[in-house]
Parts: C-alpha cells; sequence; structure tokens
C-alpha cells in the first residue's frame, strides 16, 4: 500500500508540473461531456413537460367502453382488482343519464346536463369534496349556466314518456363544489351512483316518481358500461388492446400515449448513439494520450523502478492522472451543462417553462455523467498503466 500510495503522490505532483496539459485534458474532457449532458437535458426537459401535461390531465388515462353491453358486479370486483387500473366506476346508458337542473331563482326554467356517476377515488374530482346522497358536483360549464359559484341548493328533474304521459321525479340536491374545466367541457353534474341508478330506473318505467331508492340491487344489476381510469400512461395501451381482445369497444388517448412513449424510446436511442460515438472517441483519444505520455516519460518510470517503486505503483501512474483529469472534467462540464441549461430555459419557446423546462438537467443526471466518465477513463488508462507496470529497472540503469 505504500508504494501505491507514493505512486499515486508522484502521479499529482506530474501533473501539477505539467498543470498545461492537465488543464487541456479537462477541458477536452468537458468539450465531449457538456453537450451530452445538455442533449440528454433537452430529451429529459421534453419528455418530461409532454409526460406531465398528460398524466396532469386524468383524461389522458381514461378508458369509456363506446358500445353498451352488460357489465355485472363481479365483472366490475375483478376489474378492480387488476393492478393497472386505478379508478373504476359503472356507467347507465347514454339515454338515460340525463337530466334538468333549476336555474336558481327561476322556477320552471332549467339547463340539460348529463348524469355522470362517480365514486370515492374519481381522478376527474382530485381534491374536491365527494359526490354522496344528495350531494353533486357540477361541472364549469354547468355552473355558468346556472349562476352557480359555490355551494347551493339545487333542483333536479328527471323526465320520462310513459303511456303518452309526461312524468317529471324532482330530486333535491345541494351543490358541493365545481369541477375544473378539465374534468368535463359540458354541462355535467357529478352524482353519486346510487343516484344516477335511480334516475336510471325511473326512466326505465321500475319506479314512480316518488322513489327515492333503486328498484334492482347492484349485485343483480347489469350495467350498461364503464369509465376507468389507468395507474400510469404506460397501463393505457395495454388495457386498450386487453378490452379490444375482448370484444369490447372502448375510447382512449392510446394513439398520443403510444406516440409520447415512441418519441421517449428513439430520443433515447438517439441520445445513446450520440452519447457512445462521442465517448468512444474521447476514450480513444485519452487512451492514446496516456500511451504517449508513458512513453515519453519512460526514462523517468525507470529511474523510479530502479529506485525501488513496484510495478502496482508505476501502473497507478497513469490510472491516477486519468482519474483526476476525468474528474475535473467532469466538474467543469455540469457547470458548463448548468449554466446552458439556464440559459435555455430562460428563452420563450412557447411553453410554461417555471412548470416544464426545456431542458432538465438533474444532480442524478450530473453524477451518472461522472460516474461513467471517471470509468470509462479509467478503463482507458489501464492500457497505458499496463505498459508502464512492464518499465524494467534495467532500462533507467541503462539511461
Amino acid at each position: 500500500m505504500r508504494q501505491l500510495g507514493l505512486g499515486l503522490r508522484l502521479a499529482l505532483a506530474d501533473l501539477l508540473h505539467e498543470r498545461g496539459l492537465a488543464l487541456t485534458a479537462a477541458l477536452a474532457c468537458a468539450a465531449v461531456l457538456a453537450p451530452l449532458i445538455v442533449l440528454f437535458g433537452l430529451k429529459s426537459g421534453v419528455i418530461a413537460g409532454l409526460r406531465a401535461e398528460l398524466v396532469q390531465n386524468p383524461r389522458a388515462r381514461e378508458i369509456v367502453n363506446t358500445q353498451n353491453r352488460g357489465f355485472d358486479a363481479a365483472w366490475f370486483a375483478a376489474e378492480r382488482a387488476r393492478p393497472e387500473i386505478a379508478f373504476i366506476v359503472p356507467r347507465t346508458r347514454t339515454l338515460s343519464g340525463i337530466g334538468n337542473v333549476e336555474i336558481p331563482g327561476r322556477p320552471g326554467e332549467t339547463v340539460r346536463a348529463e348524469l355522470i356517476g362517480t365514486a370515492p377515488g374519481d381522478p376527474l374530482l382530485a381534491g374536491l369534496p365527494q359526490p354522496d346522497g344528495s350531494g353533486v358536483v357540477l361541472s364549469s360549464a354547468l355552473a355558468a349556466r346556472l349562476g352557480v359559484a359555490g355551494p347551493e341548493a339545487l333542483s333536479l328533474r328527471i323526465v320520462r314518456i310513459m303511456d303518452g304521459r309526461r312524468e317529471t321525479m324532482v330530486l333535491a340536491v345541494r351543490a358541493l363544489a365545481i369541477a375544473p374545466p378539465a374534468a368535463f367541457g359540458r354541462e355535467g353534474l357529478f352524482i353519486a351512483l346510487p343516484l344516477l341508478l335511480l334516475a336510471e330506473d325511473f326512466q326505465d318505467g321500475l319506479i314512480g316518481p316518488d322513489a327515492r331508492t333503486p328498484a334492482i340491487a347492484d349485485a343483480a344489476r347489469q350495467y350498461a358500461g364503464f369509465r376507468l381510469y389507468a395507474r400510469r400512461l404506460e397501463d393505457v395501451p395495454a388495457l386498450d388492446a386487453a378490452f379490444r381482445r375482448a370484444h369490447i369497444e372502448v375510447a382512449t388517448r392510446v394513439e398520443e400515449i403510444a406516440g409520447l412513449l415512441g418519441l421517449d424510446r428513439n430520443l433515447t436511442l438517439l441520445f445513446t448513439t450520440v452519447a457512445a460515438l462521442g465517448g468512444a472517441g474521447y476514450l480513444v483519444s485519452l487512451a492514446l494520450s496516456l500511451w504517449a505520455n508513458v512513453a515519453r516519460k519512460r526514462r523517468e518510470l525507470a529511474l523510479l523502478r530502479l529506485s525501488g517503486l513496484s510495478a502496482a505503483g508505476l501502473a497507478a501512474f497513469p490510472i491516477t492522472q486519468a482519474a483526476i483529469t476525468a474528474a475535473a472534467g467532469s466538474a467543469l462540464a455540469a457547470a458548463l451543462a448548468l449554466l446552458v441549461a439556464s440559459f435555455v430555459n430562460r428563452q420563450n419557446f412557447g411553453t410554461r417553462a417555471e412548470e416544464f423546462p426545456v431542458c432538465l438537467v438533474l444532480p442524478e443526471h450530473l453524477a451518472s455523467a461522472a460516474g461513467a466518465t471517471l470509468a470509462g477513463a479509467m478503463l482507458a488508462a489501464l492500457v497505458a498503466g499496463l505498459r508502464a507496470a512492464r518499465v524494467q529497472p534495467a532500462e533507467g540503469i541503462r539511461e
């Protein structure tokens, strides 16, 4: 160990003596590494921004069947147990999911609204009070039409035609909150599932206008459809394909998500190719430089070997210099990359740079780049180290 430590100290002293060459080598390392870090930061920033916009919009993970089918309670229980499904709620038939909400202060005047069944954990209502019993959540479009800005008592009217007679079920509901525009763009009313089923059974003629409980128990009911949300964006294509194999037609944003995932793969492949070519070129040049440095100082190394320095001590000479050069180059490259990333993110590219930076350089990116550079440099120096270790004391005697 003492011999190895002596080799390390001599390598450091040699770098300080030839600080100009050492600085040149560090700058060469930074010149290759900094653009790679910036390139990876741009790839990460673009993909992270696109992904964040999709993730923040829960409808990107939404899957809805487009044709009325018969789904029972057992089918929904099985789907809820699937790890790739974060939320699922039954839907009634489209024609039965319509109601009229009376405008407050204007008796008899109503606004037609779609009735949307919901349950605890609905991603569209994240952070809002959960509809339960007579409590409902209004879409922003419906709230604007009704002139409602906060909690308020409302009247929901469900209409049906029976034997040529027009019958109306009137339900007293209370607006709990207003959903954001991204949750539902049309006039809609988020209501608890029992209330939605009550409206469906009334329109089907199974109950009268004064009933307040559904006619069919949940265990025996056949639901026309579902609304579900995948746990991750990557789960949407798999779920879409699984439903279609089961002959269930669904509407998803699978093409947009597949495009994003494909872009991520293509950019990763492009970055990997560029990084491999640039890194390989630098490592080859570093290996040749260290090899030439060993050849240039062969006389001095032989004299050190004659003075008692071990072969391991001589091998540590170029390896230590390569490690120090790589560390200095990595630090310089990190500083340059952060400076460039800061400049790029201050430019106006028509994006919300404060939320989704165009160039995203994270500490783990810098650590990975430094680690890879250090490992590559030491691997490149290994050839020169082996050559230094083969220097014989006799060569020093001949000198």
